[in-house]
Order: C-alpha cells, then sequence, then structure tokens
C-alpha cells in the first residue's frame, strides 16, 4: 500500500512538475517576441537587417531566421488551421463567444496567443516604416510570405492567413480580459490594416 501511494505522489509531482516546465517555456517563449517585437520597433532599419542575416542551425545546416521563425510560428496554428482556411477563424462576423470557445480546442488559447506574438513580430518586419531599408522590408516580406500557408482560391491563405489569425487572436484577448484589452489590441488592429493594404498590393503582382 505504501509502494502504491509513493507511486500516485511521484506521479503527480512529475505532472505538475512538467506543467510547470511548459508554463516557464510557454513564458519564456513570448517574453522573447516580445522583446523582439519592442527591438523591431525602436530600431527597425538596424533590427531588420540583423535578423535578416541570422542563421539557425537546423540538420547541421545554416537556416536563415525568417523562413525559420515564419515556419516555427506556423506550425503553432495547426490546432486550428483548418479553421483559418476554411474563413470562419478571425472573420469580422465572429461573435466573442464563439471566439473564446467553439473555434478553439481545450488547450489551445495557448497557442493562439503564441501564433498571435510570433505575427506580431513578422508583421512589424514585414511593413515599411521612415526608417528602414525599403530593399530589406522587402526582401523580408517575400520570404516570409513563402513559408505562409496557401490555398487555391487565395481568400484564406498567404498574408490573410495572418490577418485571420491576428483578428482571432484580437478577439480572444477581448473576450478574456475585456475592456483592459485595448493596450494589447489597438496596435495589432493598426498591423491588420497594413497588412490588409499589402496583401492588396501582392494580390496585383500575381494578376500583372
Amino acid at each position: 500500500v505504501a509502494s502504491t501511494k509513493q507511486g500516485k505522489s511521484s506521479t503527480r509531482h512529475d505532472d505538475e512538475r512538467d506543467k510547470s516546465s511548459e508554463r516557464y517555456s510557454y513564458d519564456t517563449t513570448i517574453f522573447c517576441l516580445n522583446i523582439l517585437t519592442n527591438v523591431v520597433e525602436m530600431v527597425p532599419h538596424s533590427a531588420k537587417h540583423m535578423i535578416e542575416h541570422i542563421l539557425i542551425a537546423v540538420n547541421d545546416e545554416g537556416m536563415n531566421a525568417i523562413p525559420w521563425l515564419t515556419r516555427w510560428v506556423v506550425s503553432t496554428t495547426s490546432g486550428f488551421r483548418k479553421s483559418i482556411m476554411k474563413g470562419s477563424f478571425g472573420s469580422q462576423g465572429e461573435t466573442e463567444e464563439s471566439a473564446g470557445g467553439d473555434e478553439l480546442k481545450a488547450g489551445e488559447e495557448g497557442n493562439l496567443v503564441t501564433a498571435g506574438n510570433g505575427f506580431v513580430l513578422l508583421a512589424y518586419l514585414m511593413l515599411e516604416d521612415e526608417s528602414s531599408s525599403s530593399s530589406s522590408t522587402s526582401s523580408i516580406r517575400d520570404a516570409v510570405i513563402k513559408e505562409l500557408p496557401v490555398d487555391e482560391s487565395g481568400a484564406s491563405g498567404g498574408i490573410q492567413y495572418m490577418i485571420k489569425t491576428l483578428k482571432a487572436f484580437c478577439n480572444f484577448y477581448h473576450y478574456s480580459v475585456g475592456d483592459l484589452s485595448v493596450a494589447v489590441i489597438a496596435p495589432v488592429v493598426k498591423l491588420i490594416a497594413g497588412l490588409q493594404k499589402l496583401d492588396v498590393v501582392e494580390q496585383r503582382k500575381a494578376w500583372l
């Protein structure tokens, strides 16, 4: 009996340790994404140039940081990717209740917040500003777009995939914390507007 009790106690402690480790990893990830975003906001030219030339070791080979980061952010959306691609996730007609529960499976809230923060960083890297080089921004933009999911209609893939995820991210924050979410949502809404303009430009390029 004593052995059984010790076994249960050990399992419970292991579970608690695993949850604590997962929480620490999640908090660290969000913190790093926010720090990088702040750096890109403050010194866009230097930050874009630096990030564009970072190499990540993948299978003993160097991979550019921009496509690596984009692939990783997209991978965090795997649990709700179908909802994004079919157009219901993050749509303007979506209710707060569906953003908070129906479209998200249990345990996916953290992935949505991670994806939202990741796409915020990528959006800042992709969009033009007065102090950054247009050539650097353009090459970053092209690298990101190549790694985004696509659909045949073009309505939900590519830049629209980022837009819909960011809208769902805003909806979730508003649903979770109410009026206190304004500080987080307002800058993201501006980024969404910038991405929508960029999407129009990219679609025109595709038609030419």
